[in-house]
């Protein structure tokens, strides 16, 4: 009997859909309405957004919140804090402030192996407030990045084919970026290790959580494929060729960068698109 081949293409935060970033919000949860030309008054006030992202642990073994503040014209103290859900109130860990328009703050603190649940909030000076979904975080949980240094030959053979894909449309060759080498190889260790097949890890973490996690930036726009079930690199790259959603990422030209891992428990498949 032949196994059914399972694949899910995403593309920012919605399937099938480009996920361009707006320009000093990459770390945000949510899409940042952008200011128009001449908007004043209630126009602009409305356009200046604050935004609270998820938590996640960097590569460092640091749980990281980030507060966000876009589309705005004046300066105010904006206010990042990390929060750990405990019984009664909810403690605040972490905090730091900055005076901006806009831009992005970052707090950090080292997180211990026991696993705890964090969000994040964003609070500036003006009123405006933010809260980010919950997630669970411990550093027994971060999954270690792959060994070895560099693409595997498997690795390797999937950028090629996509490369060969993507000539045929006329897009340029992607780079096979070691950031994003380590964000997909990280993200296909995971699903072998925990048993799971999304893009969005059980810590809440998403595909742009984990690119960023790995260091690539700035970020533009990325996307995601991934897969399980394939078992070369050939017959992977042609199931994403033939589903239309994952097409669209292998043959969307504004990427630039790519990043892929494997997995040979399962076997899992994960590929990062980018630009900066």
């Amino acid at each position: 009997m032949r196994r059914p081949l399972q694949a899910l293409a995403c593309l920012g935060s919605l399937a099938a859909l480009s996920f361009p970033v707006p320009a000093m919000a990459d770390a945000a949860t949510t899409a940042t309405t952008a200011t128009t030309a001449g908007a004043t008054g209630a126009s602009a006030e409305a356009a200046c957004r604050v935004v609270a992202a998820k938590p996640l642990v960097d590569t460092r073994g640091t749980i990281r919140g980030t507060a966000t503040r876009s589309g705005c014209g004046d300066r105010v103290r904006l206010r990042v804090r990390i929060a750990k859900v405990t019984p009664g109130p909810d403690r605040v860990v972490k905090s730091g402030s900055r005076v901006l328009a806009n831009g992005r703050i970052v707090a950090g603190l080292r997180c211990v192996r026991t696993p705890a649940r964090y969000y994040v909030l964003a609070i500036e000076a003006g009123g405006r407030t933010s809260r980010s979904g919950t997630v669970t975080l411990s550093c027994a949980r971060v999954t270690p990045p792959p060994t070895g240094g560099g693409a595997s030959t498997v690795e390797q053979e999937v950028v090629a084919l996509t490369n060969k894909a993507r000539a045929g449309n006329g897009c340029r060759p992607l780079t096979h970026d070691p950031k994003l080498h380590l964000a997909a190889g990280r993200h296909s260790a995971d699903m072998a290790t925990r048993g799971f097949f999304d893009h969005t890890a059980p810590d809440g973490s998403d595909p742009g959580d984990r690119i960023r996690a790995a260091g690539f930036a700035p970020i533009r726009t990325w996307g995601e494929n991934i897969a399980m079930g394939q078992r070369t690199a050939a017959q992977v790259v042609q199931g994403w060729l033939d589903s239309p959603g994952h097409r669209a990422n292998i043959m969307n030209c504004s990427f630039t960068h790519i990043g892929v891992g494997h997995a040979a428990k399962g076997p899992y498949w994960t590929q990062d698109f980018a630009a900066h």
